[in-house]
């Protein structure tokens, strides 16, 4: 191996893990702030421009149906809206999607799902607060035609919540 070839390797070495680390241990912390969760709020809100919203090609109460289903046949027990509104101390799953409407057939859609929790800032005289600890998103393009594209990454999202979430609490 020539000198040269040993000095990258080096430096992917020395520079390369250190990131990854960094990386890894974001995950382990949103993870683990999933740990005793015994169920979430579940809430929707959806963004669209003019041309979306008069065609209601997207809608709040599908995508709130179908994902609090999805979290039920994961095993994630969901509060009632009542519940939720009544307690800051239910956690909350937030699903936003926000989709803009070219006119001319595409749909450009970013879904973002975090998990609102109450949580203490030990920096600031544990002042009580909620702050997102666990999140997620998608990016994507669907057509009129395909604009089931759009619930399909929302759920898959929601998916991807309740994997962490069993990966967090194994039974």
């Amino acid at each position: 191996m020539s000198k040269y070839k040993l000095y990258i390797l080096f430096a992917l070495i020395v520079f390369g893990w250190p990131a990854k680390g960094l990386g890894q241990t974001e995950i382990k912390a949103q993870r683990s702030s999933l740990q005793g969760l015994q169920g979430v709020g579940f809430t929707v809100n959806i963004e669209q421009n003019t041309a979306l919203t008069d065609t209601q090609l997207v809608k709040i109460s599908t995508i709130k149906k179908q994902g609090t289903q999805v979290l039920k046949n994961g095993n994630v027990h969901v509060y009632s809206d009542q519940q939720v509104r009544s307690s800051t101390r239910i956690p909350v799953l937030f699903l936003h999607i926000n989709s803009h409407s070219t006119r001319n057939g595409i749909i450009a859609f970013a879904i973002n799902i975090s998990l609102y929790q109450p949580v203490k800032l030990e920096l600031s005289h544990d002042k009580r607060m909620t702050a997102a600890t666990w999140e997620d998103g998608e990016v994507g393009l669907a057509s009129y035609d395909k604009i089931g594209v759009i619930t399909q990454a929302a759920m898959g999202l929601i998916k991807s919540f309740i994997h962490a979430y069993k990966q967090a609490n194994p039974k």
